[in-house]
């Protein structure tokens, strides 16, 4: 934890200042503390906004309109106690699940957390931000897992306090903003500046087993500008989250690991949004973020006796420590007007970035005996993505439709790069006290050779077509369409055809069919990068290594999708609102990553071509076959009848089911089962399929009187599967059990602005099943818990809130 205790001062300095930023922040803010059931009673409708916003011009999504929108507000998110958006929606939305590893069947390496859209792999949700595609995390997920291979947005670098809302949009989002949004798209729409005024919160949190304290501040400053419509937000976070260890004894050690549970971290997130008219006809608007977040993960422990220990340097043994250093950023920026004949557009531009440089220390290369280095430079990784273009809409009446139907085109241009940074000699290179055993490079985590090194881009270029009108007044229709040309791979069309009927103003049907196409990420193609443990060593090959070429790989295919989806919005009365969508979404060409493949045969084969020494396991992306999800989410918000003397009292009842299947399989590599070696074997495909929980429901009550509010929620999760490392055999995988979790909060008002909140989330202090125990033997006691359990394994978790609203 030293790299984070060196910067302790600096930051905790730093946090002060944005906190408090005057004397009227001298206690934080919750702000619209009963908005969430106003939202519900908002919802409370059948029939589609009504707008005279243009397309062109839109951040947010049409909602009851031919596309299903699940709308979260911002003061929703608050509610859940959670202190970064992806563990928000999970609390908040049946759909969205987030494996408190990361995603990782094992050790997950990287900080980054994953959202699980509707059971599929987290590159298949598009997220945007305003409507504007959000850039990829450097950080990819590559331990062996659900998540494995994948280079999601990270939401969490975005501060809760800007958002007015999250849109999640499961049908035609392909259409809607890019084929590759096979699973949906989330929208994060940011305030604005529509008043003038503010939050700050100041938060305290904390687990019932006495660790993991954060302290967490946010708020937001918004003002109009002008007399013409124009206006700002500047929101801010900041937290210090200490770590917390659910390990189990290591029995060769008689101590405590410390590898799972919440990693130690220090965040600065910032967001500005802004609008203002340039002319009578013309409007600019700006939104900017930026984050900064320093990560320490904790390796598995190295006794003194161990091989890889260099006990000059460490004489009772060590614990690696791995730091990652993230400053991420994205700025969008256009103008939009009319033109003649009623003709809007938008014209913009985007470019975001994110640089993670990773460092070890409390280490050792022990093939370098006692001239190792104790702390190394890994390298860096560095993602970009800049965005370019316009788009135009116009309303026209034809004589055979009973309104005026609303046509929307464009065209953008995008280029992604990727690029990886080599680490210093000593935290890959093979030493002179290597003798055959010990590992070569920094024991933790190799850092990047050169070999692994470059630089990486591809271009891609995007047209798109939207239709949506009425055959009659109660039926809608919107058909859309991509082609998309990918300098490295295809030019892809992709469509969409969606239709709604409104049969009553309180019962209305709608239904999808779309296709969409998502590319290999360049990380995918590219990441190439080595990690060890006690006894092992583990690579993460490029498809364009010389290894990777020997075993069979080669440049994985991009995934095409077709998807059907019917829906229903019922009011039988005016207090009880029902939605029901059951849905089907076929991928062909599946990216994931292949089996580990390991053992003598393998070994010798590699030897016997002069490369791959000391490699245990080793695998690849590919595409493993077809897939087919199948599902449903069903939601009914009911609004009680109460006197105005007992106050309001609104439940909520959700669920989602999906179940995801192998259809087909892809062919073995001859080289493979010639070494004896399974493509994609039984346990990577258990962990592909049944490491998310089938289903989850959700039900909830909000009761709201005056100055008081009470919030409860129940919620549970189907059991899954989890696997310490894929080479075990079934006898030791760890089928988790249904977890069952229980929150609360309540708050109360206190006057001039003031809000005192008191929550917990997981209030009965459950923990899931216990790992397998021959599985536990296995890893010396590290993994006591499964870290793919849904629910988590940190045990009941608290927290305490002051705040103030102006």
């Amino acid at each position: 934890m030293a790299n984070l205790k060196r910067k302790s001062r600096i930051k905790a300095g730093l946090s002060l200042a944005i906190i408090f930023p005057s004397s009227a922040f001298s206690i934080a803010a919750h702000a619209r503390t009963t908005a969430v059931s106003a939202a519900a009673v908002e919802e409370l409708t059948v029939t589609k906004d009504t707008t005279d916003i243009p397309p062109a011009f839109r951040t947010s999504t049409p909602r009851h309109s031919t596309t299903r929108v699940t709308v979260i507000s911002g003061a929703e998110l608050l509610k859940t106690g959670q202190t970064n958006i992806i563990n928000a929606l999970q609390q908040a939305s049946p759909e969205i699940n987030a494996p408190p590893g990361g995603g990782g069947g094992g050790y997950s390496t990287t900080p980054t957390q994953t959202v699980i859209l509707r059971n599929l792999n987290a590159d298949e949700t598009l997220v945007l931000v305003n409507g504007v595609r959000r850039h990829s995390s450097a950080l990819g997920n590559w331990n062996y897992g659900p998540a494995q291979g994948t280079e999601p947005a990270d939401l969490s670098l975005i501060p809760l306090s800007a958002i007015d809302h999250v849109e999640i949009v499961t049908e035609g989002a392909t259409a809607l903003y890019g084929q590759d949004a096979i699973g949906g798209a989330i929208n994060i729409v940011l305030k604005s500046g529509t008043r003038n005024g503010g939050t700050a919160n100041v938060q305290n949190s904390g687990y019932y087993k006495g660790d993991g304290q954060g302290i967490t501040g946010y708020g937001d400053i918004s003002r109009t500008i002008g007399t013409k419509g124009g206006g700002m937000d500047l929101a801010w976070q900041v937290q210090n989250q200490l770590p917390t260890h659910r390990d189990g004894i290591n029995p060769s050690l008689g101590d405590v690991n410390r590898i799972e549970g919440v990693s130690r971290t220090l965040s600065e997130l910032f967001s500005f949004n802004g609008h203002m008219p340039v002319t009578r006809s013309i409007r600019s608007y700006l939104t900017a973020t930026l984050a900064h977040r320093l990560t320490d993960r904790v390796g598995f422990v190295r006794g003194a006796n161990n091989i890889n220990n260099v006990q000059s340097l460490h004489p009772n043994g060590f614990e690696p420590i791995e730091s990652f250093d993230e400053m991420d950023f994205q700025v969008n920026g256009g103008l939009r007007g009319t033109l003649g004949g009623g003709v809007a557009w938008n014209t913009y531009a985007s470019f975001g970035r994110e640089q993670v440089n990773q460092e070890a220390y409390d280490d050792n290369n022990p093939t370098f005996g006692p001239e190792s280095q104790t702390r190394f430079n890994m390298g860096k990784i560095i993602s970009t993505e800049l965005i370019g273009g316009i788009k135009f809409s116009k309303n026209f009446t034809v004589p055979t439709l009973s309104k005026p139907a609303a046509l929307e085109w464009g065209l953008e241009y995008r280029h992604n790069t990727y690029q990886i940074g080599a680490g210093d000699y000593q935290s890959w290179a093979q030493g002179p006290y290597y003798n055959g055993l010990n590992s070569p490079g920094s024991t933790g985590y190799n850092g990047f050779q050169p070999t692994n090194a470059g630089n990486w881009s591809r271009d891609i270029f995007d047209g798109h077509v939207g239709l949506d009108f009425f055959v009659t007044p109660k039926w809608e229709w919107t058909l859309g369409g991509h082609v998309v040309n990918y300098s490295d791979t295809v030019t892809a069309p992709t469509g969409s055809i969606g239709t709604r009927y409104n049969f009553t103003k309180t019962f209305a049907v709608h239904a999808n069919v779309n296709t969409g196409y998502r590319p290999p990420t360049l990380g995918a193609i590219h990441y190439d990068a080595t990690s060890s443990g006690p006894g092992y060593t583990t690579v993460n090959l490029s498809e364009t290594s010389e290894v990777a070429r020997l075993l069979g790989a080669h440049a994985p295919k991009g995934e095409y999708s077709r998807s059907y989806s019917i829906g229903i919005d019922y009011r039988p009365i005016p207090s009880l609102q029902l939605t029901l969508d059951a849905y089907r979404i076929d991928i062909n060409d599946r990216i994931e990553s292949t089996s580990a493949f390991t053992g003598s045969t393998m070994a010798a084969y590699l030897a016997a071509q002069g490369v791959g020494s000391n490699i245990t396991y080793a695998s690849y992306m590919t595409n493993i076959g077809n897939t087919s999800t199948n599902g449903f989410t069903a939601k009914a918000t009911y609004k009680f009848p109460l006197k105005p003397a007992y106050g309001e009292l609104v439940g909520s009842a959700q669920i989602n089911a999906a179940d995801t299947e192998l259809t087909h399989y892809a062919d073995t590599p001859a080289i493979l089962t010639a070494l004896g070696q399974s493509y994609f074997s039984k346990a990577a495909e258990t962990e592909l399929l049944r490491s998310s929980p089938k289903n989850k429901e959700s039900f909830s009550l909000n009761w709201s009187k005056g100055r008081f509010n009470v919030f409860v929620q129940e919620q549970r999760y189907a059991g899954v599967a989890w696997l310490v490392y894929q080479s075990d055999p079934s006898s030791y995988w760890t089928h988790v059990r249904p977890q069952v979790i229980t929150n609360l909060e309540v708050s109360a008002q206190l006057g001039h602005g003031f809000t005192a909140t008191l929550g917990a989330n997981n209030l009965f202090n459950k923990y899931p099943t216990h790992t397998n125990h021959k599985a536990l033997q296995e890893s010396s006691g590290v993994f006591a818990y499964p870290m793919t359990a849904p629910g988590g394994y940190e045990g009941g978790y608290y927290y305490a809130r002051m705040g103030y609203t102006f």
